[in-house]
């Protein structure tokens, strides 16, 4: 049986475990709010992409796809974590990934996986699968605007090269379908896989756009010959914009999912800390109890001997 300063150690090591595990609570659950905070920030931004991209296609038509045919061409982006501590979220989206692969008839061999995250590059890994790029995952809200610019730079790059060297980014490029996958919340915070098609852009997209009523009476000015530059442009800053945003939601889930784990990692210490307490003092006064009886014991011995 364990010694009671042995029960005191434990409870001293149980304690400071708890501490370490609350604040690692109250962490994820500021980054939660930081990085929700972050996708909010971003509508404004998005709103003025839209507007730009509606005064370039006023009065003109939305480019048709292009009629060369080449071999279909698939980007997967697959987001999770570089650290444990969140149950199932990298299984969930890896496993939700294939599933996906598998029911849309996607052939390994033509998928371009990008893989956010080195926890669950092991778990693809683990599955039999490739990765063609591995990043990690940002640590802050600063740094997911670099993670972003080099996940658009990644599409770019395959386009391009798509295009036999055309640097003009073809947003109906037909060939090269490029999807990303993550995890985020749904409105009763539970974990929930998502999948978005980011290329080809779709056409009905870009007429809602076209169609909308200018806000003012004046409309931007542009030279005709920069109008398919600026109309590539921002159409790169639309991608990175659904880029950013998937890489906050899921940044977002997998601090809530840490937060979960951790409150029911801190409801399971309390629990233990109590039954040592309890334990604890039910055995100090045994201890007590059993020291005052020696006492008695020895003082009843004493008497007795003085009366002989």
């Amino acid at each position: 049986m364990q010694t009671l300063e042995g029960l005191k150690h434990r409870i001293k090591t149980t304690s400071s475990l708890r501490d370490i595990v609350s604040s690692m609570k109250t962490l994820s659950a500021v980054s939660v709010g930081q990085y929700e905070k972050s996708t909010k920030a971003l509508q404004q931004y998005s709103e003025s992409i839209e507007l730009a991209l509606q005064a370039i296609l006023k009065n003109k038509s939305v480019p048709n796809p292009p009629k060369e045919k080449l071999k279909q061409k698939i980007i997967a982006v697959v987001l999770g974590s570089d650290q444990g501590l969140v149950g199932k979220f990298n299984k969930s989206i890896a496993n939700f990934a294939f599933d996906f692969f598998k029911s849309n008839n996607l052939k390994k061999e033509d998928i371009t996986l990008i893989v956010g995250g080195r926890s669950l590059s092991s778990k693809i890994l683990s599955l039999g699968w490739n990765i063609n790029t591995l990043f990690t995952m940002p640590s802050s809200v600063k740094s997911m605007i670099t993670v972003a610019k080099k996940i658009v730079l990644k599409f770019y790059e395959i386009s391009v090269e798509q295009h036999h060297g055309d640097k003009e980014f073809s947003f109906n490029n037909h060939n090269l379908k490029v999807y990303i996958f993550y995890n985020g919340k749904d409105e009763h915070s539970v974990l929930k896989q998502n999948v978005v098609q980011l290329l080809p852009i779709d056409v009905e997209f870009l007429k809602k756009i076209q169609e909308r009523p200018w806000p003012t009476k004046n409309l931007p000015m542009y030279s005709a010959g920069s109008r398919r530059s600026l109309f590539s442009y921002f159409i790169r800053q639309l991608l990175f914009v659904d880029v950013y945003k998937a890489v906050s939601q899921s940044l977002a889930a997998e601090h809530f999912t840490r937060m979960v784990s951790m409150q029911n990692a801190e409801k399971n210490i309390d629990e233990h800390l109590e039954n040592m307490n309890l334990e604890y003092q039910q055995r100090r006064q045994t201890e007590i109890t059993n020291e005052l009886l020696d006492v008695v014991i020895g003082a009843e011995v004493l008497n007795n001997k003085k009366k002989y």
